[in-house]
């Protein structure tokens, strides 16, 4: 099936070999059909030609034998005058005998009918046409048949037939002949077949091999008589039965049966011949046809049958020619689908993985690599929403193809992350296109009637100078891309000195994959309070200690972790030490409190997710209300359909969910409707300015109106100072964390924390 849905052409393929093969049975089972409807039809025929002229013969003789036996009674038989009536008579009632003569047997006319003058009957024994059958008749009990002839003294032409009358002792007293019209005898038998057939009916002496009639619509007949059938003739007949039958003449003879077969008349002339024999007369019933008339009515069947096949393999072709057109469409749509971003028809990373051979291989040209991040884009789609951000994307996609030179390649690598190929090397050069890009992409965008700008950092990177695979060259110029984002708007090229803090990235990746092991990652808790000041619970947070680098800071190995695909295993970790050691101050204060744990997108989305934190939960005996999970804002961009039936299902167990820095990610209202979500967090970012910033006030205001109107509590991280807290109860904040509370305690400090306060 796979070679199938590769190649549609090899099903049409088989199928022409399936159709050539249908017609080449049905072309041979025609030719069989049909000769064999011209041999039955021809063999009966010959038979029904065969029986007639039997039939024929038989009254004729009967009618020599009664003139014979009349003779033999009466001696004075020619004499007598009755006779004579009586033989006209008997003329008359068989119009197809013109004479009827007595000879004796030396051959001299004795007596003749219809008062032919005996004077110009010659000597039947002294003529050539006649002698050797009248020889015949004199050692014959059966009535003989002549050759056929003209006949000048009664100027036609006759089949005479002859039978020889015997006394009781056997001697032969005189011979009864009877001179038959051969059109009004045997040329009755004719009538009885349709001339348009083109039969050509014969009935052949077997002695001389001379016709004893022929009938051929298309020559004289009379001609037929003056010579024998050829001596070619007879042995390519011989040899036709032998190679049909496997026997010879003479036991088609004995077995008086009918035989067909093709005769090669001559090299480019064929009959369909049928032969029957007749012993008693000694004459062969021939019927042929032309080979010629069956292979045109075999052909036209056949034409029949070629027009309908190639009818059918034309449909067919033209079928199959529609489904390969759509299936090459389809094709070509899943691999542009496939290589191709769905919003900027820009190229992908997947194109870029699968293609670039094209550009690095042994013996390659040098070339560059532009990385470019766009600036300020992320607060397009924070204040307005994907839908102007993805249309800002497609217009920044089309500046780009209109200004890039030949031999330029532009993927679409992430978000808002574009990488462009050119084999451009010159510095001068690299940082001028990267500056007419950068111009390009800063250039205001007119939105539904709204004016948006966005800025562009770009690192280049070239090969092979700065890498030769394309990892090492995505990260060269994505670190020169980072230097130039410190300053915004800018294009820098790709420098060794840039790599020490891209090195320090990858020694804390390298560290971090013993972290755990090593037991360099514990766990601190910041407490959390409400309105009225008491403790509503807490947020574990996670710590690592490397005896190399020191104390790092989460939010330097957290997104190393997360790049590096660490993150679940460390999730894993945050779950089961965080429960663990909870349980463990829960027991020692006798009391519960609400515990809140961070949640990356990988783990998050990790199959088998829910259940491994319920099995956490379950195996220590806590209650699945205390327990809440907080994710970000960014997990949304994922598959939200998954994402809305796992929190649903989270929810289902009882667990709190909250969401993470709300504000400054990408959830809308509609989404955050839609979500089963128990809590907001206000982020950071917006209280540190809460105090002098009216604008960071009313971002709060509304966050929090938000919460209050999708019946969720709200709580703002960050808080440092009484007048941070006191401007947050004033706008109904439900619940805070932060410095000013509690900074992140230990397991031991965190259970001091709880007895004091």
């Amino acid at each position: 099936m796979a070679v199938f849905k590769k190649n549609i052409w090899f099903i049409f393929y088989i199928l022409t070999l399936f159709f050539l093969l249908v017609f080449a049975i049905l072309s041979y089972l025609s030719w069989k059909t049909i000769n064999n409807e011209y041999e039955i039809r021809q063999e009966n025929i010959v038979r029904l030609l065969s029986n007639t002229t039997d039939s024929l013969s038989k009254a004729q003789e009967t009618i020599l034998n009664i003139i014979g036996n009349h003779f033999l009674e009466d001696t004075d038989y020619i004499d007598n005058p009755n006779n004579s009536t009586i033989l006209n008579k008997m003329l008359k009632d068989n119009p197809s005998i013109d004479a009827i003569a007595i000879t004796t047997p030396q051959g001299k006319f004795i007596f003749v009918t219809g008062g032919y003058d005996l004077s110009k009957f010659p000597n039947i024994l002294q003529k050539k046409d006649t002698r050797d059958s009248f020889l015949e008749t004199l050692n014959s009990d059966k009535m003989v048949f002549g050759r056929t002839y003209y006949f000048t003294a009664i100027k036609k032409w006759i089949t005479p037939i002859r039978k020889a009358i015997r006394d009781k002792d056997g001697k032969v007293v005189v011979v009864i002949s009877a001179a038959l019209r051969t059109e009004d005898s045997f040329g009755k038998i004719s009538t009885l077949f349709d001339k348009k057939d083109k039969y050509d009916l014969a009935i052949i002496r077997d002695v001389d091999f001379y016709f004893q009639y022929r009938f051929n619509n298309e020559s004289n007949n009379n001609l037929f008589y003056l010579k024998p059938i050829s001596s070619n003739a007879k042995e390519s007949i011989q040899r036709a039965i032998f190679d049909t039958y496997h026997f010879t003449m003479d036991e088609l003879r004995d077995s008086e049966n009918i035989a067909s077969f093709i005769q090669k008349s001559s090299k480019s002339t064929k009959h369909l011949v049928s032969l029957q024999y007749n012993k008693r007369y000694k004459l062969w019933s021939s019927v042929r046809i032309p080979y010629d008339l069956i292979l045109n009515d075999y052909f036209k069947k056949l034409s029949i049958i070629f027009a309908i096949f190639i009818l059918i393999e034309t449909i067919f072709f033209f079928l199959f020619k529609i489904i390969d057109k759509a299936e090459l469409k389809r094709r070509n749509d899943l691999i542009f689908q496939a290589t191709h971003d769905p919003l900027t028809s820009l190229l992908n990373r997947i194109y870029l993985q699968k293609n670039i051979n094209n550009w690095i291989y042994e013996k390659a040209p040098a070339f560059s690599i532009f990385y470019i991040d766009m600036d300020r884009f992320k607060n397009i789609n924070d204040n307005y929403g994907h839908e102007y951000g993805d249309y800002l994307l497609s217009e920044l996609a089309k500046r780009l193809k209109m200004i890039m030179p030949k031999n330029t390649v532009i993927v679409r690598h992430g978000g808002d992350e574009f990488v462009i190929f050119t084999d451009i090397t010159e510095d001068a050069a690299l940082l001028d296109l990267g500056n007419r890009i950068i111009e390009t992409i800063s250039k205001p965008y007119k939105v539904k009637n709204l004016i948006l700008s966005v800025g562009a950092s770009i690192g280049i990177s070239k090969y092979p100078e700065h890498g030769k695979t394309l990892d090492m060259l995505l990260r060269a110029s994505d670190i020169a891309m980072y230097e130039s984002k410190k300053i915004k708007n800018c294009v820098k090229l790709f420098e060794s000195s840039m790599q020490e803090s891209y090195l320090k990235n990858l020694l804390i990746e390298q560290e971090l994959k013993n972290a755990i092991n090593n037991n360099e990652l514990f766990m601190v808790y910041q407490p959390q309070m409400d309105s009225l000041g008491n403790i509503h619970g807490i947020e574990a947070l996670v710590r690592w200690n490397n005896a190399n680098l020191g104390i790092i800071p989460p939010d330097q190995f957290i997104p190393i972790a997360e790049n590096s695909g660490q993150m679940l295993r460390i999730g894993h970790f945050i779950i089961d030490c965080t429960l663990n050691e909870i349980k463990e101050v829960q027991k020692i204060l006798a009391m519960t409190f609400q515990t809140s744990i961070n949640i990356s997108i990988r783990q998050f989305m990790e199959e088998g997710f829910l259940e491994h934190l319920l099995y956490a939960i379950e195996s220590r005996d806590m209650s699945n209300v205390s327990i809440t999970i907080e994710i970000t804002e960014s997990l949304l961009i994922e598959d939200f359909d998954y994402i809305l039936e796992l929190l649903e299902k989270i929810k289902d167990f009882g667990i709190q969910i909250s969401m993470d820095d709300f504000g400054t990610g990408y959830s809308s209202l509609s989404m955050l409707r839609k979500l089963p979500i128990d809590e907001l967090k206000i982020d950071k970012s917006f209280i540190d300015t809460i105090v002098e910033d009216i604008t960071a006030q009313k971002m709060v205001q509304n966050i929090i109106a938000i919460g209050k109107n999708l019946n969720m509590y709200v709580l703002a991280e960050g808080v440092e100072t009484n007048e941070q807290r006191a401007l947050l109860n004033k706008f109904g904040c439900d619940r805070y964390q932060g410095y000013y509370f509690a900074k992140p305690l230990l397991k031991d400090d965190l259970v001091s924390f709880f007895q004091k306060n």
